[in-house]
């Protein structure tokens, strides 16, 4: 039996541009992108879907936020989309795709032409920039604060002003049922 692709990929026996790699996934340009610096987030254990190992699964979203990251800042796309798609190769993987004005990454699209020095060059940029993993940004925490009175006398208005017009409602709604009988 041949080797996954992936696999080889992940191992390194295939050569390829890696701009982002950690103890579960290797992430990778791909060679026939459907825009510029598109990759793939590949784990380096093989499985074919998401649901096969939730562990490693969960690693590999977690590194394709951290490639998305790396990206936008250094190519500086309008947006990023994520795919996961079962395609040609049977290896659980994820699709980052930049998207810009000009190039909307379609899966029915062609891959766009990209010569390997533009390749090596958008690797370089991608790799070159520090994102930290998700666990490692902090996070605010959410204080809850009472609502203000001004809030609240506003609110029991509105509740007032919507129980008149709900009894107007039924009373009009009453008065013309006992118009049309």
């Amino acid at each position: 039996m041949n080797e996954c692709v992936f696999c080889a990929i992940a191992s390194k026996k295939i050569k390829s541009r890696i701009v982002y790699e950690d103890d579960a996934t290797v992430s990778v340009l791909d060679i026939t992108p459907k825009s510029k610096g598109m990759c793939l987030v590949i784990p380096k254990k093989h499985f074919d879907f998401f649901d096969e190992d939730i562990q490693t699964a969960t690693k590999t979203f977690k590194s394709a936020l951290i490639v998305a990251q790396k990206v936008k800042t250094s190519l500086n796309p309008l947006t990023i989309f994520f795919a996961s798609l079962q395609a040609q190769i049977p290896h659980f993987n994820i699709r980052v795709y930049p998207v810009y004005e000009n190039q909307i990454p379609l899966i029915e699209n062609r891959p766009i032409e990209v010569d390997e020095k533009e390749m090596n060059e958008i690797a370089n940029k991608i790799r070159s920039i520090d994102v930290h993993s998700p666990e490692e940004t902090e996070t605010e925490e959410v204080v809850e604060e009472e609502p203000k009175q001004e809030i609240v006398e506003i609110e029991k208005k509105v509740a007032v002003e919507k129980d008149d017009r709900q009894r107007d409602d039924k009373k009009f709604w009453f008065k013309k049922s006992f118009e049309t009988a």
